[in-house]
């Protein structure tokens, strides 16, 4: 894989469990349709994100409530002479974790969700907020995280900012965080993800 396509594969694994926004979509789109090495990769792992909405499903989740997958143009079969193992994790995460959101819509109200993408450093998040009586409940979804940083997710409100939660992210740069805040979710204006160095890897507005 050259350097310039490792900045896509967390758009990709957000791609085929239909996390994208219209446009960021449509962007995968035209690099799928431009590079062979992604596009091969992305018909491999398309089945994978079917079957692990099956299964999701056979495990009393509800069945097809992840948004298809448009079929690109048919292009020359080929293969690449190395695996890339990092986006299967990253696609199998993703539709976990996309698997594990539609199976408890049922058992609790509709949490108020927001996404980002940040260019420069090829992270994308998406996070659903909750009420609760000590401030707010943070479930984060992300992609396209460097391997084995240790990231911090800081809460940020007018009055100052609060640490949220924190990890280790995995080779594959997927995760999907809980974390929590005193602040209340009225009063939250951002979310941060942070590396070691307190570099700015992602920010979600509010």
């Amino acid at each position: 894989m050259s350097q310039a396509c490792i900045t896509w594969r967390g758009d990709i694994g957000a791609y085929i469990v239909g996390a994208l926004d219209p446009g960021t979509a449509a962007r995968v789109r035209r690099h799928l349709r431009a590079c062979r090495a992604c596009r091969a990769d992305y018909q491999e792992l398309v089945p994978m994100r079917d079957w692990l909405t099956r299964a999701a499903a056979a495990d009393g989740g509800a069945a097809g409530q992840l948004p298809p997958v448009p079929p690109l143009e048919p292009v020359r079969p080929w293969r690449p002479v190395t695996r890339r193992r990092w986006l299967a994790v990253t696609v199998a995460a993703a539709a976990a974790a996309a698997a594990a959101v539609i199976t408890g819509v049922a058992a609790r109200p509709a949490a108020p969700a927001f996404r980002a993408f940040d260019r420069a450093s090829g992270v994308h998040g998406q996070a659903s907020l909750l009420a609760t009586p000590a401030g707010t409940q943070i479930e984060l979804t992300v992609t396209g995280l460097p391997a084995h940083v240790h990231c911090t997710l800081v809460a940020v409100s007018a009055a100052g900012t609060d640490v949220a939660g924190s990890w280790n992210a995995t080779y594959s740069g997927a995760a999907r965080v809980e974390g929590t805040t005193a602040i209340p979710v009225t009063r939250l204006k951002a979310l941060r993800i942070e590396s070691p160095t307190r570099r700015l890897l992602l920010r979600i507005t509010m």
